[in-house]
């Protein structure tokens, strides 16, 4: 799943790229059931304000206007390139800020939204204490939080720990036979990849969220695996050294070689959080 950010802001996985990096991802029905059951903790009401933090190219802002269309909805994401995506994709349905979640309390008043959500992309900030404070502070009283991660500590199952084993053992060898520069992760796995579920838990009371958590498995097949291994995050974390789009292109030709000799799927935890403040 998420191995690795790709940038050191916090910013969506669900977006589509120019160059299509999430865009296979983002398509993938395994994929759009993890956000489908995140937007089901988010309460319906036609005239709420929701911030959709991350939003990448609107995606998830789509998704939600269209099940309250009259909602107002602005989005927020670091990258220019998703916002001017998002913007085309929904036009003057929503509104979208650049920003990261750390700096929404600058970017909005005190109590400004409903509801705030964060599809996918929690993993990828950076400062969450930092984030939950901002966002305490552009709820309402009485808003709510919801957010979604399968890339933490704890989110593989201990029996397909292995397959992951198999998947970048067996690409790091080709890479090796082949000459690819292989080289050591500089800074290793990201902070935000480390967190458990636990320490999620931890840090919403510590800003002042009493939470509400949910755990579903997913039985992640061949296509959403080969969508995972071709995004920045995978691939560079898979095979350090390795230009970006050949890791991804070696990692994709292991899986399928690998799903030839027998049915390659792996289970993964997604936790589901829904908060308020306390």
């Amino acid at each position: 799943m998420n191995v690795g950010a790709s940038t050191a802001s916090d910013r969506s996985v669900g977006g589509e790229e120019p160059s299509s990096d999430y865009a296979a991802l983002r398509r993938d029905p395994e994929y759009a059931e993890l956000n489908r059951a995140l937007l089901d903790l988010v309460p319906a009401g036609s005239e709420r304000a929701v911030l959709d933090l991350g939003c990448g190219d609107g995606a998830v802002s789509e998704q939600l206007l269209s099940r309250d269309p009259a909602m107002t909805l602005i989005g927020v994401d670091p990258d220019p390139a998703l916002l001017k995506a998002a913007r085309a994709r929904l036009g003057d349905r929503a509104r979208f800020a650049e920003g990261e979640a750390s700096s929404v309390s600058r970017l909005f008043p005190p109590g400004t939204f409903d509801v705030v959500v964060l599809a996918n992309c929690v993993h990828l900030v950076p400062d969450l204490a930092a984030a939950l404070g901002a966002i305490g502070q552009v709820l309402k009283g009485d808003g709510r939080l919801v957010f979604n991660s399968a890339f933490y500590s704890g989110a593989e199952t201990a029996a397909d720990l292995p397959r992951y084993a198999e998947l970048v053992g067996t690409a790091r060898s080709t890479a090796r036979r082949r000459g690819l520069p292989l080289t050591r992760a500089a800074a290793g796995r990201p902070s935000g990849l480390r967190r458990t579920a636990g320490e999620y838990r931890a840090a919403l009371a510590a800003a002042g969220f009493k939470a509400v958590t949910t755990e579903r498995e997913f039985v992640l097949g061949s296509r959403f695996l080969a969508a995972l291994c071709s995004t920045p995050m995978f691939a560079t974390a898979a095979l350090p050294g390795v230009e970006r789009h050949t890791a991804a292109e070696l990692l994709t030709e292991t899986l399928r070689e690998l799903h030839e000799r027998a049915p390659f799927t792996i289970t993964r935890r997604c936790v589901y959080f829904s908060a308020t403040q306390a």
